[in-house]
């Protein structure tokens, strides 16, 4: 039978883990109330990463340490007491402490620093943004999946070799694992191609499904489209890269817009084209590149449709110009004393109808 475990011991061992803790919070604290504000006034980026390490992997580092100090004091003071597991594996434990450590520093400093890179080639080739983006992701996964093959292995020795085993004979059930995640596969397949070949990039004005909206975020599995009214519509990549598109900002973001208006048949059309041409040119938001063009589209039932064609700086800005033209141009209509057309319904009855009503 095993000896009653001493009280002095258990308080020990307590102690030695609520220590760990303690000094882990105490140090970030510490590190973000003072030393980050002395960071923030020097030029160099050393102490940077020296903040960014020690607010993150050097927490871990001392919790971890602290459990493992703590497990070694108790199977000091009473061996064979720990399960076998913890007891033949503190070794291990240090080790994958250790790659956590080292993985969490590796990916802290290379994200700072990718991030500042990508955002001063973006600078000078914005249209670049997604591909850049995609190998960002690309790279913090590969890391990521690293230190996880890394601790894996470390845990279970030779797993590395079995999973290859079984990746290279398992044709099969490859296959059938294939079927199953065919959608999630389909996504990320379909990621990867927009992000190549870009028929959509970050930040353009696209129409897809009857909705116009900006691309907020393209990711391996969805595209974020925050729309005019600032919803969030989520496309699964396969669904998108199937879709017809209208892109409103690839290669020229410019946008001939129109607007129409009916006069009557007694119109004196000169005036009226003289009038809207001399609105839109007077409009800040309508580019002189084009000249505003006047047509007469048809002869309708009670009414003369006229249209008006000017050049945009982008989708967002005509539609908005176009607003605006068609409030100015009533409002000269109306000086002019010239009449917008609308539809006119008349009544033809009977005098003893009449009456009735």
């Amino acid at each position: 039978m095993n000896a009653p475990f001493d009280l002095f011991d258990i308080a020990v061992t307590v102690g030695i883990l609520l220590c760990s803790f303690v000094i882990a919070i105490a140090l970030t604290f510490f590190i973000k109330r003072y030393v980050a504000r002395v960071a923030d006034k020097t030029g160099t980026k050393i102490d940077d990463y020296a903040i960014m390490i020690s607010k993150g992997p050097m927490m871990i580092f001392i919790i971890l340490f602290g459990i493992i100090t703590a497990l070694g004091y108790w199977e000091a003071r009473y061996p064979a007491t720990l399960p076998n597991w913890i007891s033949l594996n503190i070794d291990v434990l240090i080790s994958i402490m250790s790659v956590l450590i080292a993985i969490s520093v590796i990916s802290l400093i290379l994200n700072n620093y990718l991030g500042r890179r990508i955002e001063k080639i973006l600078c000078e080739n914005p249209e670049r943004e997604t591909t850049f983006r995609l190998i960002h992701r690309f790279i913090m996964y590969a890391i990521y999946l690293f230190g996880a093959v890394t601790i894996l292995s470390l845990i279970f020795p030779g797993l590395v070799g079995a999973l290859w085993g079984l990746v290279v004979g398992a044709g099969f059930l490859a296959i059938v694992i294939g079927l199953a995640a065919r959608s999630v596969i389909g996504n990320f397949l379909s990621g990867i191609n927009i992000n190549i070949t870009q028929p959509v990039r970050i930040g353009d004005a696209i129409m897809v499904r009857g909705e116009y909206g900006f691309i907020e975020e393209i990711t391996l599995r969805h595209t974020i489209i925050r729309t005019w009214d600032n919803r969030r519509m989520v496309i699964p990549n396969s669904v998108l890269d199937n879709e017809v598109i209208i892109n409103y900002t690839l290669k020229d973001p410019k946008k001939l817009f129109g607007i129409t208006v009916g006069v009557p048949y007694d119109t004196d059309l000169e005036k009226v084209s003289a009038i809207m041409i001399e609105e839109a040119k007077n409009h800040p938001n309508v580019l002189p590149e084009l000249e505003p063009i006047f047509s007469v589209l048809n002869f309708d039932e009670g009414a003369i449709t006229l249209r008006l064609l000017f050049m945009g700086a982008d989708q967002g800005t005509a539609f908005g110009t176009a607003c605006d033209l068609r409030r100015s141009i009533k409002k000269r209509f109306d000086k002019e004393g010239i009449k917008i057309s609308c539809p006119a319904r008349y009544i033809i009855g009977t005098e003893r109808s009449i009456e009735k009503r």
